[in-house]
């Protein structure tokens, strides 16, 4: 049966209905006493096949699969929590004869009683139910689901409906928030909101969203990080901050990132990178912990380990094991032609560097492992550790960059000579100027006033779920994936006009 003809006979029914004094769509509660998973628990194990109890339950939910036999019409109604069987009978339901207008898709509520059928499935006999909602568009067939990747990151609320399984993902996701918010409160962290509309963007090398300001008559840009607006946090007297942050990076989507993403930056005062690396390492072994009850997870086609203590190997060494050279002993232009036999072309030596690694050595990297000492001219916002490197890690898990946390600049004087620098790369490179941080003199202005050593912190909150979901693709693990606005919707009001009349 065609789209059309489908829609079609839902909306005769809709006007048979509405003809008949009852609309749908009208209802603006319906008060409920259980659950699914409510009435399972309770009496799943105690019902006797053919048994009724007088206890009198009501429920909502959403019909996935209707089935008749004779005088009898079986539902199963979803709810958040799960299914449950609901009995539709002409000598107990007040309204049987409304029936025949339930197609899958409908939301109904359900006031009955608790029973077991003759073949021993809970269900509900239903001595009432009302149509919350007319479902005017069918549903794809629920044994095969939504099989189109596309289609199911456009239309979520139908990937939701069909597949229980993707709403466990994002379930356990609100588990992992749920467990680093408590985490990071039970430390001494107070969790706090910055600007996302900022005048200069910083804390990172990512080009950003512009938008104009009507009232003020200036340009903002969406926020590429939180981290200039915490630090200045510590320089007011805060000691330990967080923000799970919403960020926007106007660049490329793929299957690991999205231009918009939520991470958690965190800043410790009086610590550094070397506080920051036991502080995730504690933090996410007691997750992965309260998560499976074990340390070892399955992920993809590996199995990763998070066992203390991990792995820590400074960026070069890694190179240098992996690609059998040694970076120290190479010119610069010896560096150069060495990347670019491998299609590497970049300005800066660290960019250089970076790359090498994520060709050589990021993929390989499955159990947790710290890698350290980043070059210090990609990495303008933290201390040096000596004259080339900065005291700097990035964490990597199953492959995946997951977090990134540096020991903190706090000599303004400093900070002023690498905002220069930047400035004048950005100048210096023309069309790639937004991937280089602009001068931000107020944060200059706070470190001025002094801003005490401290270690920062950031983490991707989408690929750790990723890895603790066993997703392979960041879209998996997104709610509304950042997709093309390019499809032609066709809205049952555009095929069957009319309906419209019902409602003025």
């Amino acid at each position: 049966m065609s789209l059309e003809i489908e829609v079609e006979d839902r909306i005769k029914k809709l006007k048979e209905l509405i003809d008949k004094g009852i609309d749908p769509f009208s209802e603006k509660k319906f008060e409920i006493n259980t659950s699914s998973k409510e009435l399972r628990e309770k009496f799943e194990h105690t019902l006797q096949p053919g048994e009724e109890r007088e206890e009198r339950f009501s429920i909502a939910g959403r019909i996935l699969s209707i089935r008749e036999h004779g005088k009898i019409k079986f539902l199963d109604l979803y709810d958040e929590l799960g299914k449950i069987q609901v009995v539709l009978r002409k000598d107990r339901t007040n309204n049987f004869e409304l029936n025949e207008f339930l197609d899958r898709g409908d939301i109904l509520g359900i006031k009955g009683m608790i029973m077991k059928t003759k073949k021993g499935e809970l269900s509900l006999l239903a001595e009432e139910f009302k149509i919350l909602a007319k479902a005017l568009r069918p549903l794809p067939d629920i044994w095969f689901g939504l099989k189109d990747v596309e289609q199911r990151y456009r239309q979520r609320y139908v990937d939701l409906i069909l597949n229980q399984e993707v709403k466990e993902i994002f379930k356990t996701s609100h588990r992992i928030l749920k467990f680093i918010r408590e985490y990071l409160d039970g430390k001494g962290y107070i969790e706090v909101f910055t600007p996302i509309l900022q005048p200069i963007y910083g804390g990172a090398f990512a080009k950003p969203f512009k938008t104009y300001h009507n009232f003020l008559k200036e340009w903002r840009y969406l926020r590429i990080a939180p981290e200039l607006y915490l630090k200045r946090l510590l320089v007011g007297g805060y000691t330990r901050v967080y923000e799970v942050a919403p960020c926007f990076r106007n660049e490329s989507v793929d299957s690991n990132h999205n231009p918009e993403f939520i991470q958690l930056e965190l800043y410790q005062a009086y610590s550094d990178f070397n506080d920051m690396m036991e502080l995730i390492e504690d933090m996410l072994t007691s997750l992965v912990k309260n998560l499976f009850g074990s340390l070892r997870i399955k992920y993809l086609d590996s199995e990763i380990d998070f066992s203390k203590p991990w792995k820590k190997i400074k960026m070069v060494e890694a190179i240098n094991n992996e690609a059998n050279i040694n970076l120290e002993t190479m010119s610069e232009d010896e560096l150069k032609n060495f990347a670019k036999k491998l299609g590497i072309i970049e300005e800066r030596k660290g960019e250089i560097i970076e790359k090498l690694f994520d060709h050589f050595v990021k993929s390989k990297l499955i159990n947790p492992t710290f890698i350290t000492h980043f070059p210090c001219d990609i990495t303008p916002l933290a201390k040096k550790a000596d004259k080339n490197y900065a005291e700097r890690f990035e964490l990597y898990i199953g492959g995946l960059e997951v977090a990134n946390a540096y020991t903190e600049l706090n000599n303004p004087i400093e900070q002023y000579k690498r905002f220069v620098e930047e400035e004048k790369l950005r100048k210096e490179l023309g069309n790639k100027e937004l991937e280089y941080m602009p001068m931000d003199k107020d944060f200059v202005r706070a470190l001025e006033y002094g801003m005490p050593p401290a270690g920062g912190l950031g983490i991707g909150l989408g690929r750790l779920a990723m890895i603790l979901t066993n997703k392979r693709t960041l879209k998996e693990v997104l709610l509304f994936p950042t997709m093309s606005s390019k499809e032609d919707i066709k809205l049952v009001e555009e095929i069957f006009k009319n309906i419209c009349d019902y409602y003025e």
